[in-house]
């Protein structure tokens, strides 16, 4: 009971500071100030998003998330440049928010009832986690660019849905850093999850 307790807590402590360090990174100067698409940072909150749902599982990923939007709308500074309020979610790029859900659901699926199994099975397991969770994000990360071209194309351009693949394609700008990010993510949640396990292993006689 004790060790459950505790995890709660660990996961309740790393929800905060996923949120923490999620507004944070919204609001880096030198990287919220960068844009390959009008009114579209790069910012390094896709990270902090794969991070939830690898490291907090399904239920806490989505609760972290769920708190991220909410916190939005009740206007605290939450996304990229410093923007709260129902415009930073319903506005040109609220598509783009709204699909995060994606990597959330399907990296804390993995997480949440598949993780554990591979890291069970020690060298195997861990080796191929990080390609796995990887491809995993990466599919989240294509559906979170799905849910953006809709938005903007159905409430905020004058384009039709014959004009989606050209606008769809417009995203592929950020795919090196969004690469890069969940690569990342899968890297430092390994750490996280590997690391008692690589313990057990080398400390066998």
């Amino acid at each position: 009971m004790a060790t459950k307790n505790n995890l709660h807590i660990y996961r309740l402590i790393l929800g905060g500071l996923c949120i923490a360090f999620f507004a944070l990174v919204g609001n880096i100067p030198l990287f919220s100030a960068v844009y390959l698409i009008p009114g579209v940072p790069i910012t390094l909150q896709n990270f902090i998003i794969a991070m939830m749902g690898l490291t907090l599982g399904l239920r806490g990923g989505m609760v972290s998330y769920i708190s991220l939007l909410l916190l939005t709308l009740c206007g605290l500074p939450m996304m990229s440049g410093g923007k709260g309020g129902p415009a930073a979610l319903f506005g040109p790029t609220g598509g783009y928010i709204f699909g995060w859900v994606f990597i959330v659901l399907l990296l804390g699926i993995y997480s949440s009832y598949f993780i554990n199994k591979l890291i069970n099975k020690k060298i195997l397991g861990i080796s191929i986690h990080i390609p796995v969770s990887f491809c995993i994000g990466m599919l989240g990360i294509l559906l979170g660019y799905l849910s953006g071209t809709l938005g903007l194309i159905i409430f905020y351009t004058d384009k039709s849905m014959a004009d989606f693949f050209v606008t769809y394609t417009m995203n592929f700008a950020f795919l090196p850093g969004d690469i890069i990010k969940i690569a990342l993510a899968s890297v430092f949640s390994l750490i996280l999850f590997v690391r008692p396990e690589l313990k057990r292993m080398f400390n066998q006689k």
